[in-house]
């Protein structure tokens, strides 16, 4: 039998709208390399120091294949009071892994794991499975394993490769922020202009959004009941595709 074609709204596939206000009182953002906090949620975590949403961050590796460690650690400690969100020193934790080495194994799961034990966020961000670089895939794997045991809402985000988004989070606001804090990080841009990649990658997340809005930040949220394990992370991507080519997954 010849396959229906069935034309879906485009409103169906990805946001032609951002909330007006974060829906979430506290967050934890997991960044594999000092930086990718920022380049991913920068603008997120600038919105929340701005509505008093409790954020926090724990950048997991030491970032030493890409520069000095230590310069690394205060290039994102600066961009954090550039954000707002880490005014006392609080809220960044650096856990100091070895840079290309993150592994998603029993030690890092359990450390995620009681890390949301102990804040209780009600959002989890970590860097999503589309993304390529070996310790930003381990660092996903392990906050799906770390999640699946703790009652909290697991979100992707953005760096390297672009996601299918759920959610687009307007940074318009707070750009002139977002900016500044990209450039706190001169040994990564020395290298190569990720600022210019990054925002060009917001500027274009803006695309469903409409003139009012300049720059956006993208996340997708699996389906709570796909979030039990890797598998099932795989069985949602399944589902967005199939929905897109009209099959069943």
């Amino acid at each position: 039998m010849a396959h229906v074609w069935q034309a879906i709204p485009e409103p169906e596939l990805v946001p032609y709208a951002a909330p007006a206000s974060l829906p979430v009182r506290s967050m934890l953002v997991l960044a594999p390399h000092p930086d990718d906090e920022v380049f991913g949620c920068g603008g997120t975590l600038a919105l929340a120091a701005l509505q008093g949403v409790d954020a926090r961050v724990v950048v997991v590796s030491d970032g030493a294949q890409g520069g000095n460690a230590a310069a690394r650690q205060l290039e994102s400690r600066r961009a954090a009071l550039a954000l707002g969100y880490d005014r006392d020193g609080a809220a960044m934790q650096f856990w100091r892994l070895p840079d290309r080495g993150v592994q998603p194994d029993a030690a890092l799961v359990e450390r995620l794991r009681q890390a949301l034990l102990a804040q209780r966020p009600e959002w989890l961000l970590a860097p999503s499975p589309f993304e390529i670089h070996p310790d930003h895939r381990a660092l996903c794997l392990a906050a799906i394993s770390a999640a699946a045991s703790c009652r909290v809402t697991l979100g992707f985000y953005e760096i390297g490769q672009p996601l299918m988004p759920s959610m687009l989070v307007d940074i318009t606001p707070v750009m002139a922020l977002k900016r500044m804090a990209l450039e706190c990080f001169p040994s990564q841009l020395a290298s190569q202009r990720y600022d210019e990649h990054i925002l060009a990658l917001n500027r274009y997340r803006a695309y469903t959004l409409g003139p009012h809005v300049s720059h956006a930040e993208a996340y997708w949220f699996p389906d709570r009941e796909d979030c039990g394990d890797a598998a099932g992370v795989y069985r949602g991507l399944q589902r967005l595709i199939a929905r897109r080519l009209g099959v069943a997954p």
